[in-house]
């Protein structure tokens, strides 16, 4: 089944000084498929009309400031026979169009358009259990209620799928989720619909991908849109917008054009986010959040985030890192305005060519890699594993539990290796916790020089092999620990390095 994506560009935007016609225009040399919409905003039966039943169908809905809001098009994604999730994206040309230079602003507006249109492409369709049923805020009256009129459907994650190592393993979606909603039940984590906020915070923290989802917001998603925002509008600074977060006041963004894009909460947005699109071409990225009303507790994420993405921006020669990274709560608008405080518009920065990807801690080591200097932050999506070799007695049990593979075991015909590959940890601490020698110690940060080089050799030990069967026994040292910890008796100690635990038991 082929998807098809249109953009539907409302005819009122032209009460909010921006041309309809010449917007459709400049959607098409992007080569995207646009229709103009006569009042989308309004009528709220224009998008069934619009796919006529094409349920392979997705739409992105270019409506007015004062158009519907993104409950109200799930809602109508859903009546249409669409993707609830998937089916319809909502955006603002005219936000975009203010964005920048008078003569750019068309330009902007449609890039925007033609991103969120890519982004779309890029979806999966979405679980038809991954939404719970909310009534709005305040009286309601019985009609509405019976004919669920102003219900509104809000997405929820999905844990579990696809690749999850599962809670015996990996617990980070655990850990990330400011409200809770995930619990370690089970062999997989699950999802309290009731408490879930489609903050997306466990989306980011999953190492593996596919195994969290949330409708619309996968990480390809993004992936997407960032691309095609760097490229459809060359040298246009990246807001990563909150949909909860009041607008952004001109005086508090660096001079000159903007693009935007809309993410649930600022707890998706990791230093990643911010060094690959930097990486890719754009001059700035700026991060606005929704500040102290958010019930994710985003700033306490994203601050830290923000000071490490700084910091290795310096580490690898940038100049001006407060410049390209920018990070804007409410809160702190007023102050801004009142005191005149503009920030410098940063130089431009080549493109790499590469394409952007947002999963970590890759997003961030492939930027940072061959960096100088050692990074000791909160904010680091890496962590930076010491090993003392000589009390490692090689049981493996660290491979078994890192949940991204940075530790890998092999017990080899001939010898047993460890080996740790640095651009893979999380700071997860699982094996600082299960190491029965207490021999492994991890530090939130990045060691930058250490990065990009692979798998490193740990320890290699090798093993005693069962003298009847030919079976491996253990490594020489767990032998040597053993052998520490048992009473001087040679025959015992005979018995456990010429057989196999079957061996002995018959």
């Amino acid at each position: 089944m082929s998807l098809t994506v249109r953009v539907a560009v409302c005819t009122r935007l032209d009460a909010h000084g921006l041309d309809p016609g010449g917007l459709q225009a400049a959607v098409v040399r992007h080569g995207d498929d646009v229709v103009l919409v006569d009042d989308l905003c309004g009528d709220e039966d224009a998008l069934g009309s619009l796919v006529a039943g094409a349920t392979d169908s997705r739409v992105v809905m270019a409506v007015c400031p004062d158009g519907p809001s993104s409950d109200e098009v799930r809602a109508r994604a859903r009546r249409a026979g669409l993707d609830t999730g998937v089916g319809a994206l909502r955006v603002e040309p005219v936000r975009a169009a203010e964005m920048g230079n008078e003569t750019g602003a068309l330009g902007r507006a449609a890039g925007v358009l033609h991103a969120a249109a890519a982004r779309l492409s890029a979806l999966p369709t979405s679980s038809p259990d991954a939404f719970r049923l909310a009534l709005p805020a305040g009286e309601i009256s019985r009609r509405s209620l019976l004919s669920m009129a102003r219900t509104s459907y809000q997405p929820v994650a999905i844990v579990g799928q696809g690749a999850c190592p599962g809670t015996a393993v990996c617990s980070l979606c655990v850990e990330a989720c400011p409200v809770d909603a995930v619990e370690p039940a089970g062999r997989i984590p699950r999802v309290v619909k009731d408490r879930c906020i489609g903050c997306a915070a466990c989306v980011t923290a999953c190492p593996v991908e596919g195994a969290v989802r949330l409708p619309g917001a996968d990480l390809v998603g993004f992936e997407a849109q960032i691309d095609a925002l760097v490229t459809s509008e060359p040298g246009a600074g990246i807001l990563v917008a909150c949909r909860g977060a009041p607008p952004v006041p001109p005086e508090r963004l660096p001079a000159g054009d903007w693009v935007s894009l809309e993410v649930p909460c600022l707890s998706i947005v990791t230093p990643g986010w911010a060094l690959q699109a930097l990486r890719a071409g754009a001059p700035a990225v700026a991060f606005r959040g929704c500040g102290a009303a958010c019930g994710a507790r985003a700033p306490e994420r994203v601050e830290p985030r923000v000071a490490f993405a700084r910091e290795a921006l310096a580490a690898t020669g940038v100049e001006h890192p407060g410049d390209r990274v920018i990070v804007l709560f409410p809160e702190d608008d007023e102050e801004t305005v009142a005191g005149g405080r503009r920030l410098e518009a940063p130089a431009s920065r080549e493109g790499s060519g590469d394409p952007v990807r947002l999963r970590e801690p890759a997003a961030t080591v492939s930027v940072v890699a061959g960096g100088v200097g050692v990074l000791h932050s909160a904010g680091s999506p890496l962590g930076m594993v010491s090993v003392r070799a000589d009390g490692c007695t090689m049981c493996g049990v660290c491979a078994k539990v890192c949940p991204t593979e940075a530790f890998r075991f092999d017990e080899g015909p001939v010898a047993a290796t460890l080996d740790l590959d640095r651009d893979r940890c999380v700071a997860c601490g699982h094996c600082v916790a299960i190491c029965p020698e207490h021999v492994i110690e991890v530090e939130r940060g990045a060691d930058l020089e250490s990065l990009g080089a692979g798998s490193a050799s740990v320890k290699r030990s090798t093993m005693a092999r069962c003298q009847r069967c030919g079976e491996p026994i253990a490594s020489s040292a767990m032998l040597d620990r053993i052998r520490a910890m048992l009473p001087d008796d040679p025959g015992v100690m005979d018995t456990v390095e010429g057989l196999c635990l079957d061996c002995r038991g018959r």
